[in-house]
């Protein structure tokens, strides 16, 4: 639908061509009235009509003055000039300043008509070609951009790079998340596009991986990292963005571009940053700690309450998974698998369906279906913490006690002083002189008198093998065991087995 402007010091001339015109089957529409010259050239700079209509004698300026004036101003529009047969000296001047049609007054309907889409279709033309040379122009635009990006000789060798005369370049790659909703996934390359197309920027939305790329030419690169840091918080969890190295010429761009593409590999750990350079993506690779250090630490700080450490050593997970040259799937079936080992721990200090109050297989299938690093490890801190809260609670009991309960919950585990100290927060030294203060022993045989206690149980059954309660209760040498059980039982485990056996048997 095209607008129209009517100018005319006589309504009854205005309204008279607003009626007999049928505007919207010829696509048009009045969108305003001038009531002169002057009044006239107000409404066109305002409301910046298609076709001005308008007549030639009016008070102040003349129509021809006012067309004139709004040419000076920017006005590209089209013109239909209303006239008597006296005023058609002015037709000559008229049509220097793009006035389509001069018609005669009285206004014959008929011809005003054919004016109108006469009118019309010269600017419908007029914009399919402009749209067409827009495209071609784009379509150039975007090819000698790809040839930047990937490379491509035989391309820039025919290109003409006089505008790529800058001192540096950033690629930035602009992705979708994986649950962004498809009205986003269709509407966001053209709002990348008007957000920062302009000076100093080249951008692709298409034949490329991820939503769109973006050459940054000679711009400051704090600057552009807040600029698009800005953006990426406008779309939190639902853009992922990527930044190469700066680069100083074109033929290196890229080499901006491989970086930052190939930093979209790591959206899953690091999806909750926003934006992703090179520099702040290392500094989580000199974590040394093992996957399996981390999980014995969380299982530790979950029994004895400590939620702090608690929600530190899981946060330890993360950054150790980010260090590591991960694939999503993998890092989210090794977080899986620390919680299936936390899970079975808990159910052997605490009991299945306590434990499973908490970890169930539905909080395990939540984790896989999860999109980033960030949230999976913020629904991993808050369910063990609010499990830690639920069944270790804090209460009257000493930190003594508290340790006691620990060593008679793992001492089938390698239990060594200096671990306990580490877990409490205490000297290793100190603890150990505390410890014999309030148990009467020292911390080795303290836990030896607990380990053999169990053995003695477990040999009593007699459904293990001597070698195999060693185990259970936490002696991996077998040797070892066998001289501590005859230290404190006085005879040795197999004899302790048989004795049991003969006694059994006896009794029936």
């Amino acid at each position: 639908m095209l607008s129209v402007l009517l100018v005319d010091d006589e309504p009854n001339v205005r309204q008279g061509v607003k009626m007999m015109i049928p505007w919207s089957e010829l696509e048009l529409e009045v969108i305003g009235e001038g009531e002169d010259g002057d009044d006239g050239l107000s409404k066109i700079m305002k409301l910046s009509p298609d076709i001005v209509i308008a007549d030639v004698k009016m008070p102040g300026k003349t129509g021809i003055q006012m067309i004139d004036a709004a040419v000076k101003n920017g006005f590209s529009g089209k013109s239909l000039i209303l006239s008597g047969y006296s005023d058609f000296t002015y037709a000559k001047e008229a049509m220097s300043l793009g006035v389509k049609q001069f018609i005669l007054k009285p206004v014959d309907e008929d011809e005003l008509i054919e004016a109108l889409k006469t009118v019309r279709d010269e600017i419908l033309e007029e914009r399919r070609e402009k749209l067409a040379m827009q495209q071609i122009n784009d379509y150039m635009s975007e090819q000698l951009t790809h040839a930047l990006l990937l490379g491509d000789a035989e391309v820039l060798g025919k290109s003409d790079l006089s505008a790529y005369n800058y001192d540096t370049y950033d690629v930035a790659v602009i992705s979708f998340a994986d649950d962004i909703s498809q009205e986003e996934r269709t509407s966001l390359p053209e709002v990348i596009k008007k957000r920062f197309e302009g000076s100093g920027t080249d951008i692709v939305t298409s034949g490329l991986s991820g939503v769109a790329v973006i050459i940054f030419k000679g711009w400051n690169r704090q600057r552009m990292i807040e600029m698009l840091t800005k953006f990426s918080r406008e779309y939190a969890g639902r853009i992922f963005i990527t930044v190469g190295q700066t680069v100083s010429s074109a033929d290196k761009i890229k080499d901006s571009y491989s970086e930052a593409n190939s930093l979209l590999n790591s959206r899953f750990q690091y999806l909750h940053y926003g934006v992703l350079t090179k520099e702040n993506s290392e500094r989580n690779e000199n974590n040394t700690a093992e996957i399996d250090d981390i999980t014995d630490q969380i299982c530790a700080y979950i029994e004895i309450n400590d939620t702090e450490r608690l929600e530190a050593s899981v946060e330890q997970l993360r950054i150790a998974l980010c260090g590591e040259n991960y694939t999503a799937e993998k890092i989210k079936v090794t977080c899986m698998s620390v919680v299936i080992d936390i899970r079975a721990r808990m159910i052997k200090s605490i009991g299945d369906k306590k434990a499973e109050q908490f970890i169930d297989d539905g909080f395990i299938s939540r984790l896989g279906e999860m999109t980033s690093l960030f949230d999976m490890i913020n629904l991993i801190k808050s369910t063990l913490t609010e499990l830690s809260c639920t069944h270790f609670g804090k209460t009257t009991k000493s930190t003594m006690e508290r340790v006691v309960q620990y060593i008679r919950a793992n001492y089938s585990s390698e239990l060594r002083l200096e671990l306990l100290a580490n877990i409490f927060g205490y000297n290793s030294a100190y603890l150990g002189k505390v410890f014999h203060q309030y148990t009467g022993e020292n911390f080795n045989n303290y836990l030896d008198s607990i380990r053999i206690t169990e053995a003695k149980r477990l040999l009593a059954m007699d459904e293990y093998k001597v070698y195999e309660v060693a185990e259970m209760v936490g002696y991996t040498n077998i040797n070892y065991f066998h001289n501590k059980f005859k230290k404190y039982v006085g005879v040795s485990p197999l004899s302790y087995k048989r004795q049991c056996r003969d006694l059994s048997e006896n009794k029936q």
